[in-house]
């Protein structure tokens, strides 16, 4: 699984496809996680192991969908 910022999506997607691994294996997190407060951060944590855990066991999700905090 990887998780990373927005602005690194295109990136990401590159790497993806270079290496034939499926979008479900990525979560983009929507903005800037760097500058957040401690508690939106654990907040965001929580939504990113949430949906790691949903797109491990279904098989499905896509890279376009942003976890946002």
């Amino acid at each position: 699984m990887v998780v990373a910022a927005e602005a690194f999506r295109k990136l990401l997607a590159v790497t993806l496809r270079a290496r034939q691994v499926p979008d479900v294996m990525a979560v983009v997190v929507k903005g800037n996680p760097e500058y957040l407060e401690p508690s939106a951060l654990d907040s965001l944590a929580d939504s990113v192991l949430d949906e790691t855990v949903q797109r491990l066991t279904t098989g499905r999700g896509d890279i376009g969908k942003l976890i946002e905090h």
